[in-house]
């Protein structure tokens, strides 16, 4: 991946869209292990600005699909391993 997009110099864009993906999932109940949510939603959003996305809106909302998208698939497969 080229370094062209990334963006070191901006690690408030990270924190911020962080922050809301973090405060969403809070306030609807979806935090059942903090760290791996944590670690979940940073590895997504800078993934993202390594890709050159810089709207903090766009980055936590797209955060909060895909966490809510592993978390469903996460169930389907506990559910499928403990019958």
């Amino acid at each position: 991946m080229s370094t062209w997009f990334k963006d070191d110099a901006n690690p408030q864009l990270l924190t911020e869209a962080k922050q809301i993906a973090w405060e969403f999932l809070e306030r609807s109940g979806e935090i059942d292990d903090p760290g791996e949510v944590n670690q979940f939603l940073i590895g997504k959003i800078e993934q993202m600005i390594e890709q050159g996305q810089r709207n903090r809106l766009a980055l936590s909302n797209r955060a909060i699909a895909a966490f809510q998208e592993y978390r469903r698939a996460r169930t389907i497969e506990l559910a499928l391993v403990s019958r």
